[in-house]
């Protein structure tokens, strides 16, 4: 029987030899699969783009680009849990990770313990903002239509003398017999009437 686990992929972005073994052990150890590693940030967010990871280990004072900006860069280019490392505990250093991006922060040394639950507590957390995001996205284009559906009404109210349940049923026929949404007959109705002034 397989698991989740045998089946994600991860890059570790980390300068220090010594670290990187362990890191990777742990990683091996819980079941995961190391696709990649940089020592360098800039390194780090071109395999990430190249290999298109589960999940990122980056450590915050890598060479070239440090891990905070290497993360903003992975985020918004396709938003990936990553984990940062660090020697520091800092308040504005975990602030500025985590407002890159970073779903997790560990503090070096890190015990291979550690390493696992916060690989999973990141994945976890991506996966709830992912979801967040999305339904975001769905309110926001709801919105959207919702603000055009009543743009085109108030046309066609005032147009073809309608009332506003009249004008709402007519872009629902108009939609059903051109099999699309409400949202494209509204933009089409929106664009007649500019068109004809």
């Amino acid at each position: 029987m397989t698991t989740k686990s045998q089946h994600m992929r991860a890059i570790i972005c980390e300068d220090e030899g010594v670290t990187v073994m362990q890191l990777r052990k742990a990683v091996l150890h819980a079941g995961y699969e190391v696709v990649g590693e940089a020592v360098e940030g800039a390194a780090g967010v071109a395999l990430a783009h190249e290999l298109e990871p589960d999940f990122i280990i980056m450590d915050l004072n890598m060479p070239g680009l440090n891990g905070i900006e290497a993360t903003r860069r992975i985020m918004r280019e396709r938003p990936t849990p990553v984990i940062i490392l660090t020697a520091y505990s800092d308040d504005k250093s975990v602030e500025d990770a985590l407002e890159a991006g970073a779903c997790a922060y560990l503090v070096k040394p890190v015990a291979s313990e550690q390493l696992i639950p916060a690989v999973r507590t990141a994945i976890a957390r991506f996966e709830t903002m992912e979801e967040v995001r999305r339904e975001n996205e769905t309110l926001k284009e709801a919105l959207e239509a919702r603000k055009l559906i009543e743009r085109a009404k108030g046309i066609l109210m005032q147009r073809k003398q309608l009332t506003e349940a009249e004008a709402f049923r007519r872009l629902q026929k108009i939609s059903r017999d051109k099999c699309q949404k409400m949202k494209q007959t509204a933009l089409e109705v929106i664009e007649a009437d500019s068109l004809l002034g």
